[in-house]
């Protein structure tokens, strides 16, 4: 953790629109069209282009509601590709380390990132250099919002994706124009104040975040808690909340999924798991990484709980760490043993690493030695492999290609849209062929 000297400036880095715009720089086609990206399973929008914003379509809608509107637009409807957002949210992350600096960054979310922005010397610049450089590089639009605090820097993002005279980039830094922002703001749209919250300020008299900011922190700690007291002193520009540095290594991988329909047969759920397992190990040798503790669990619907509610989980611990997949299958069975329940209809499940070290690292084994370091570098051929020719091309033979459980994915964008190419992979070699993370 960082602290942001009294003086400095903090800036918000969001990219617009991230899912769409990540599907449009893919397939440039979609620029011509609105565009909306679905959640697992097809059923919730999550990302929405500028155009099907102005048609009225709230975030998280459920598709079907809003189906006959978007169609009469000419939308693009495509379902989520987490892979290829993740690879953009990596070059994105690239270009702000190597122009501000990694010390500088903290990494809020998939699509956001705060800055410290050093002293208060030609930030509009500065913003509109982030803004520039970030969309030569990568072609994601991005937002740039710049404040005193974070809260405040949140708030400036806002209105610069929104203002056209700001054209997304806002310096909100011990400005005049604070107090009218705020005026012009709902209470329930500051950052970290939710719409239970908000009600509760709406009950007594605070309606804008103007009469937030005039607001006594002791009394609004009455009303809701001590991070509503902490968003009292950021709205007068007093930091609160501060920078936390951060550092791209993993403390857990995970895969979970939705299944398409309900499952209630252990064989079928064995095989949606060993799917899971072998995605979350690619990831986990991706990153150059090893395991000693898997978690499954298996959940019915919540929603439709038939027989009745049931949220299984185990952890399994080793001895040693391995990225061996036929290891980890093991493991893995352990655990899904352990949880499952006949007659249960389970609707989502996955697959959870932690306890993650370099294979540098990790203590050489009593037992079986050479045939783990046979087994490690197998592992890593087949990666190279399937992540040159395709995924799977070679797996193992408990491995289905195809399975029920399988989430709907009924507007996939053509898979020659979703090709990376990435010049150099993570293992040191380099290829011609584009890699696809599908």
């Amino acid at each position: 953790m960082a602290n942001v000297r009294k003086n400095n400036a903090i800036a918000l880095v969001d990219c617009n629109n991230f899912y769409a715009s990540c599907e449009r720089v893919v397939n440039p086609e979609l620029y011509k069209r609105p565009v909306v990206v679905l959640s697992h399973n097809d059923g919730i929008i999550i990302s929405r282009s500028n155009e099907v914003k102005a048609l009225g379509v709230p975030m998280t809608a459920p598709l079907f509601q809003y189906r006959d509107l978007l169609e009469r637009h000419n939308t693009a409807i495509i379902s989520a590709n987490h892979g290829l957002y993740y690879e953009f949210s990596h070059r994105v992350i690239d270009v702000l380390n190597d122009d501000i600096g990694a010390n500088k960054l903290e990494l809020y979310s998939i699509d956001e990132a705060f800055i410290d922005a050093g002293v208060p010397d030609k930030l509009p610049f500065l913003g509109r250099h982030i803004k520039n450089t970030i969309f030569e590089k990568t072609k994601i639009p991005v937002s740039v919002g710049i404040a005193t605090t974070k809260t405040l820097a949140k708030l400036a993002n806002k209105i610069a994706k929104k203002s056209a005279k700001a054209d997304g980039v806002l310096d909100l830094y011990n400005s005049p124009h604070i107090d009218l922002a705020l005026k012009k703001t709902a209470v329930g749209n500051i950052w970290g104040i939710g719409p239970r919250s908000a009600v509760k300020l709406n009950a007594v008299g605070i309606k804008t975040a103007y009469e937030l900011k005039l607001s006594e922190p002791d009394r609004i700690r009455m009303h809701l808690n001590q991070f509503g007291s902490r968003t009292v002193l950021e709205l007068n520009g007093i930091p609160c909340l501060s920078m936390e540095i951060s550092e791209r290594t993993n403390k857990s991988i995970a895969h979970t999924r939705t299944f398409g329909h309900p499952m209630t047969e252990l064989d079928e759920l064995r095989e949606a798991v060993y799917y899971f397992t072998t995605r979350v190990l690619e990831k986990m040798r991706w990153n150059n990484l090893a395991t000693k503790t898997v978690e499954v669990f298996a959940n019915t619907d919540r929603f439709k709980p038939v027989p009745y509610y049931y949220k299984g989980k185990h952890t399994y611990h080793s001895v040693y760490h391995s990225d061996v997949t036929s290891e980890i299958y093991a493991w893995v069975t352990i655990c899904l043993e352990k949880i499952y329940r006949p007659g249960m209809k389970y609707r989502k499940a996955g697959v959870v690493l932690t306890d993650l070290v370099s294979p540098d690292d990790v203590p050489y084994r009593l037992f079986d030695q050479r045939k783990f370091e046979r087994q490690h570098h197998l592992g890593k051929l087949i990666d190279e492999v399937n992540y040159r020719y395709g995924r799977d091309v070679v797996r193992s033979a408990s491995l289905k290609e195809k399975g029920g459980w399988q989430g709907k994915s009924e507007h996939r964008g053509n898979d020659s849209y979703h090709a990376i190419g990435r010049d150099v992979l993570g293992l040191g070699k380099t290829y011609s062929k584009s890699v696809r993370f599908l």
